[in-house]
């Protein structure tokens, strides 16, 4: 059964994501496009798909060498983030510093995890609401890719995005929604998908899009999914670029 829990630790994430998923790319080979350019058409794209976006979360990831608590007191530094603190978490030192998103401001959490003598994982995650300016969500986006980079650390990163979907609908009825509603912007081919009684997800190959991963012998560009809260009948849907890295 297709496991929805995504999100069981920071460890766990970064080998989801740079083993069982591979590399992420951009799909259409535009490498002088901006990162900020790149979130843009995904913005665009989501809000296309769903009435109200009620989180974004921004997932920048990517390994480094050299001393995890002194990177960590770095990107803090010059992301505006308080002093970062030790924690242990899934059997490793995390150096972490995070602020919370507040009206128009994103929300910033930065975790470095020592991953051996010389080396570490970093996880910068950006979130936000419907109160979070967009504009200010991407510049800060861009600053995190320029502070990566400067610091040697070869990231990637990925978006999602949720809201809620109409409570009369099953979830199969609401992704076909979804689906209408982008087919005549994008062209979507759908190459994984899954369903059971309350959930429905679809992976698409959209040439359109800027980022990209592969995954088995599919390239993959979106996913979407919806799932129907068994309690309140609610539908929660998510859309991941290039795929889902959160709970749905």
């Amino acid at each position: 059964m297709l496991n929805r829990w995504m999100t069981a630790g920071l460890v766990a994430m970064a080998l989801i994501i740079v083993i069982g998923m591979t590399k992420v790319y951009a799909g259409n080979g535009e490498k002088s496009e901006s990162e900020g350019t790149k979130l843009e058409q995904l913005m665009k794209t989501s809000n296309a798909a769903m009435d109200q976006i009620e989180r974004m979360i921004i997932k920048w990831q990517g390994q480094g060498i050299g001393n995890a608590q002194e990177q960590a007191e770095l990107l803090a530094g010059q992301l505006g983030l308080p002093q970062p603190v030790l924690i242990r978490q899934t059997g490793h030192d995390v150096y972490r510093s995070e602020i919370q998103a507040e009206g128009q401001h994103a929300g910033i959490r930065m975790n470095a995890i020592v991953t051996g003598e010389n080396g570490y994982y970093v996880i910068v995650q950006l979130s936000g609401d419907k109160f979070t300016n967009s504009s200010q969500l991407t510049s800060l986006h861009e600053q995190v890719n320029q502070t990566l980079a400067e610091s040697g650390v070869e990231a990637t990163w990925n978006y999602a995005v949720q809201g809620k979907g109409a409570s009369d609908a099953t979830a199969s009825i609401q992704l076909q929604k979804m689906e209408d509603k982008l087919s005549g912007q994008l062209s979507m081919h759908a190459a994984e998908r899954y369903t059971d009684a309350n959930t429905a997800s679809v992976s698409y190959r959209v040439p359109e899009l800027s980022t990209a991963i592969q995954s088995g012998s599919h390239i993959l560009n979106m996913q979407m999914a919806v799932h129907q809260d068994d309690d309140t009948g609610s539908n929660r849907i998510t859309l991941g670029f290039p795929v889902i890295t959160i709970e749905y």
